[in-house]
């Protein structure tokens, strides 16, 4: 019996059945080789693409994860510090706060006197005002049971006239008269007529130098074509009978040939009445 070699054994294999198995072993080792380098070359393209899109924001956040925990402990020292700090600083702060409640009590109590002191420096003054509306009161009723004393002792030269127009030889017009024009010597005294208290010394471009006075319930007297050196000024109580100036030329509205005269005038809750009707 001959026995067979080696080769002999292998070229047998590879004419018979051993030829397809060879064959599709090929087969199959040739589509791993090629679809393990399909899978390479995608996955190296994968890699790249995803390198290009996101590897400085995948590198910039893992920086930031990965800092390095001693950054970490200055902050907590400084907070410590911090703390320590306002401990220390807190009494400081505490005491400038209570004395600066105390310097604003201290205030407030000042503020208080003197907002109590000047009220009852005003509950005075009211007082005292009261007391003169009342000592006004009391004259302006003797003013109504006393009669009129003529300011100055002359004699009417122009009466009023409240309806009825009369000539004007100063304007050259015809005009009512609201007062008695009396005659006097320039220089004479003019006294008043009613007690009462002065509430204007003015100049008037009809009746020149003129003083007002408030009589009391309604009356007011007004005495026109006076010097210009008034004896009483706004503000003055005055008595019948005291003297308020004297007669002058200052009248531009008025005149009587160049003779002196006082113009005067009563007045009844504003309206003008005649003063022959009060005058004694």
């Amino acid at each position: 019996m001959n026995k067979k070699t080696v080769w002999q054994r292998i070229g047998a294999f590879f004419s018979g059945k051993g030829f397809y198995m060879v064959l599709v072993l090929c087969i199959g080792a040739i589509g791993v080789s090629g679809w393990y380098l399909w899978k390479t070359m995608r996955l190296a393209t994968d890699s790249m693409a995803q390198a290009a899109s996101g590897a400085a924001t995948v590198t910039v956040s893992q920086e930031e994860e990965d800092a390095p925990p001693e950054q970490e402990e200055p902050a907590q020292e400084d907070s410590a510090a911090a703390e320590e700090e306002q401990a220390i600083a807190a009494p400081v702060s505490d005491s400038a706060a209570a004395q600066e409640e105390a310097d604003a009590a201290e205030d407030a109590a000042a503020t208080a006197t003197e907002t109590a002191a000047a009220e009852e420096t005003a509950g005075d003054a009211d007082d005292s005002s009261k007391n003169e509306v009342v000592e006004t009161a009391v004259e302006t009723v003797d003013n109504l049971h006393q009669t009129m004393q003529y300011p100055v002792p002359g004699s009417v030269v122009a009466a009023f006239s409240s309806d009825t127009l009369t000539y004007n030889e100063a304007l050259e017009d015809w005009r009512t008269h609201n007062g008695v024009d009396l005659s006097a010597e320039v220089g004479d005294d003019v006294v008043a007529a009613w007690s009462g208290q002065v509430v204007s010394v003015r100049e008037d471009a009809v009746l020149g130098t003129t003083v007002t006075i408030d009589c009391g319930e309604g009356y007011t007297t007004v005495y026109g074509n006076l010097d210009e050196n008034v004896a009483v000024s706004a503000g003055n109580q005055v008595s019948a009978g005291d003297v308020i100036g004297s007669v002058g030329e200052t009248a531009g509205g008025e005149t009587h040939g160049g003779d002196g005269f006082l113009h005067f005038a009563v007045l009844l809750d504003g309206d003008y009445v005649d003063p022959m009707e009060y005058l004694s």
